[in-house]
């Protein structure tokens, strides 16, 4: 992965941190202030809910009490939310009231209500824990999204579509039903193919929901079958993604292509996390892909789609971004990667990140959707 990358992650990582410590002294400042008996139940009540927070992101898989489980992811996704968004609007506020004496009285009244907490901290809690449950809400809803590419290359097909689908993360922002409802959308598609786009399995993914998985995937139909690449978090795994991924009837792309639809070459490059994967003018040379007819380029970062459309590619296709899974994060984040959702242009080429189905860490997707997005290809007709 580029050192860029590394650099981005921890600052961002950094950022959170003295972010979510200012939130929670300034919140205890207001609650020992109008709360009786406040050390002890403010203390007894962060330390629960932080303590469950960590403990979900990281190990939730270890609960196998459903009702209970459910309960942390819940609280774990609104807890997060309360914590940052109230703790950035309140570094906000303590800043600007910083910069604002400097020039202003102190009795000067917009000075005042910009230091002021007995309202704002209240008021803030609750839009915070608001926006928590509707994100958590959204983030539970599948939706489909329709996308349309053209190929200026001729194939013995005039138009591909494609069910797509990445992201899923199993374990934490999708689980059985949310499989049920992938499948389901799927078929309704009526796809010609199918694309993993990677991370449909992550840390907190149990055995018992991959084998679900692997189950109820035989029943999803398409001509041409489906295909995966690796994301990031099945890099992190130690147990063995690729058996549920064969189980379920889908070929795996490492580095390594296939030809549908008699002369379309679908390549899928490794993940950037992974460190044995070549670069695509590598990957393409090995395939002996006939650049001549339409190629399909799927990796999970979209990352080096300059380079991907430089050696002929028509179309690329990546998961990883989640969209906008947190609000205020598009921006941060579209320096991290080439495209964070929807199509563009990179010369002959169009490049497309799909915003997932589900999401990492938390349930909790807002303002971007939890999507299967149906890519209809229109490909221009076989020249004689």
């Amino acid at each position: 992965m580029k050192k860029g990358v590394y650099i981005m992650v921890f600052v961002i990582f950094a950022a959170v941190v003295f972010v979510l410590g200012i939130g929670v002294l300034s919140c205890l400042d207001w609650w020992k202030k109008n709360v009786a008996a406040s050390k002890v139940f403010f203390w007894l009540i962060v330390t629960l809910l932080i303590t469950n927070m960590f403990y979900t992101v990281f190990n939730i898989k270890s609960i196998t009490f459903k009702p209970l489980k459910e309960v942390m992811i819940f609280l774990s996704a609104v807890t997060f939310i309360v914590l940052i968004y109230t703790s950035l609007i309140m570094m906000i506020k303590y800043v600007l009231g910083f910069l604002l004496g400097a020039f202003l009285k102190p009795e000067n009244r917009f000075v005042h209500f910009v230091k002021e907490t007995k309202i704002t901290v209240p008021v803030l809690l609750a839009a915070t824990t608001l926006l928590g449950v509707v994100g958590y809400i959204n983030a539970g809803i599948i939706r489909t999204s329709d996308y349309e590419i053209n190929v200026n290359k001729g194939s013995e097909k005039k138009s591909l579509t494609a069910a797509v689908v990445s992201d899923t993360h199993i374990g934490i922002c999708a689980h059985k039903s949310t499989i049920d409802t992938i499948v389901e959308k799927i078929n309704e598609m009526q796809p010609d193919v199918v694309f993993l786009l990677g991370d449909i399995f992550d840390e907190n993914t149990t055995t018992d929901e991959m084998e679900y998985f692997s189950e109820k995937f035989k029943d999803v139909k398409s001509r041409y079958g489906s295909f995966f690449v690796y994301g990031n978090h099945e890099n992190m795994q130690n147990e063995d993604v690729a058996k549920y991924i064969k189980k379920a009837g889908v070929t795996i792309l490492e580095d390594s292509s296939a030809v549908i639809a008699g002369d379309i070459t679908v390549v899928g490059m490794r993940s950037e996390y992974d460190s044995v994967g070549y670069p695509i003018e590598k990957v393409l040379e090995k395939s002996k892909a006939d650049k001549t007819k339409p190629v399909i380029v799927l990796k999970h970062e979209p990352l080096g789609l300059k380079e991907i459309a430089a050696q002929g590619a028509d179309i690329s296709m990546h998961g990883h971004t989640h969209g906008e899974q947190f609000p205020l994060t598009y921006l941060p984040f579209s320096f991290m990667n080439d495209l964070m959702s929807g199509l563009k242009q990179f010369g002959d080429m169009t490049a497309f990140t799909t915003q997932g189905a589900g999401g990492w860490g938390f349930h909790f997707k807002f303002p971007a959707k939890c999507e299967v997005a149906k890519v209809t290809i229109n490909i221009a007709p076989k020249s004689k």
